[in-house]
């Protein structure tokens, strides 16, 4: 089965090629029950002699653990879910997984409000604030707001030259572009 090329993106970001394997497992495994050693046992006969190797430092292709890391990201982002039963023969426990990627469209909108509220947050910060650096010394990039400055005497700590206003319109200018480009992206038609 291929994947939507939205969810394939996202995918990629959380996990690389990796979860991108193991979302296609997911996704053919949906209607029966498949442990992380079944995915890993999977990718690994599908790959097979095409030259991809995930474990380029090993002799293994895939590991079972770098499958579990990937499938406990996608938990973390509430794609994938889980079951457990504890083996009575060995006692160790026995995880069921099953992917959440109907839930795409709703996590993608809370990711983007997200982004939305903390760009707006920094654009008022930005706003608000009149800053100081030092432009001689190594710690160019430190900022510091006008109380910091005031209480410094307007001298850098690091090397005691003075410290001088900083135009941030551009920063500004900038926080303000990526808000009205987040405001106008659509997700929801890029999804179906």
């Amino acid at each position: 089965m291929e994947l939507n090329p939205l969810l394939k993106s996202f995918l990629f970001i959380i996990g690389n090629r990796v979860a991108i394997e193991v979302g296609i497992e997911l996704i053919n495994s949906e209607n029966e029950d498949i442990t992380d050693e079944d995915i890993t046992e999977n990718i690994k006969e599908r790959i097979e002699g095409s030259g991809i190797d995930f474990e380029p430092e090993d002799s293994e292709v895939l590991k079972l653990n770098t499958v579990r890391k990937t499938l406990y990201k996608l938990y973390s982002e509430k794609l994938a879910q889980f079951r457990r039963i504890r083996d009575k023969s060995t006692g160790w426990f026995i995880y069921y997984w099953w992917h959440e990627f109907d839930f795409l469209e709703e996590i993608l909108l809370k990711k983007k409000e997200i982004i939305q509220r903390k760009l707006r947050a920094r654009l008022n910060f930005e706003e608000k604030n009149y800053f100081f650096i030092c432009r001689s010394c190594k710690s160019i990039n430190i900022k510091y707001k006008f109380d910091e400055a005031f209480d410094l005497n307007f001298r850098c700590p690091d090397c005691g030259g003075p410290l001088e206003a900083q135009d941030n319109q551009n920063i500004i200018q900038f926080l303000k572009e990526k808000i009205v480009i987040n405001e106008r992206t659509n997700l929801i038609n890029e999804i179906k």
